[in-house]
């Protein structure tokens, strides 16, 4: 069922449609990623169109197998949204959603939450697409999952946002509160869970600092 406030959005976006100030986005991630809370941090918060890839697979935004072509690279902002492996696997254990169920979707051979080591290997791979191909496409954005867990980090983030890509804004700033398909976020116990610092991670922090700053 749609909100109020995409409601409001999406009359206002066509409206800027037909002045040429219009802008769409795009998410990609791992399933239990965030991917919701963020689709509904930007559209309470930025007019911009949000493409969810009913009508294109290649939009879908857990599909571990996107197409990079021209229209994705010149006419959408591309969020990566990034959990760490040890969190993202935790994710999946406490509640997969029906990550297990779409692998055969992209023709990925089936697996359980016991095999940690091909999920590993899915999470690395699903990641490592995006880091090589950010070098070299500028509307790329990775957002760390722990960037999120602060108000004031989510202001920044916005800000960013809407200055690098001249988007418009509400005046109120809003976090949401009910995600779907999510429990509340327990922000302390994730904060107090180690960081992995592993290969992966650094490269994707190191890309944020090179577009913004990185808010962890």
């Amino acid at each position: 069922m749609i909100k109020l406030y995409q409601l409001e959005k999406r009359i206002i976006n066509k409206f800027l449609y037909l002045f040429g100030k219009s802008n769409t986005f795009v998410i990609y991630s791992p399933q239990r990623s965030f991917s919701n809370f963020f689709r509904q941090l930007i559209e309470m918060n930025l007019f911009i169109n949000y493409e969810q890839g009913k009508k294109n697979l290649n939009y879908y935004k857990h599909n571990p197998k996107v197409k990079l072509d021209t229209n994705l690279k010149k006419n959408f902002i591309i969020f990566i949204l990034y959990k760490e492996f040890n969190l993202w696997y935790e994710s999946i254990k406490r509640n997969p959603a029906d990550f297990f169920l779409k692998l055969n979707k992209f023709n990925i051979k089936p697996m359980t939450i016991n095999d940690k080591k091909k999920l590993k290997k899915y999470h690395k791979d699903f990641y490592d697409f995006w880091i090589l191909n950010a070098r070299k496409t500028k509307n790329i954005e990775f957002v760390n999952f722990r960037e999120v867990l602060n108000d004031d980090n989510n202001k920044f983030l916005l800000s960013y946002l809407k200055k690098k890509y001249n988007l418009m804004s509400n005046s109120i700033f809003r976090i949401p509160t009910a995600i779907r398909f999510s429990k509340k976020i327990n922000k302390k116990k994730i904060l107090n869970f180690p960081i992995s610092k592993d290969i992966q991670f650094k490269k994707i922090n190191k890309l944020i600092k090179q577009r913004r700053h990185l808010l962890i």
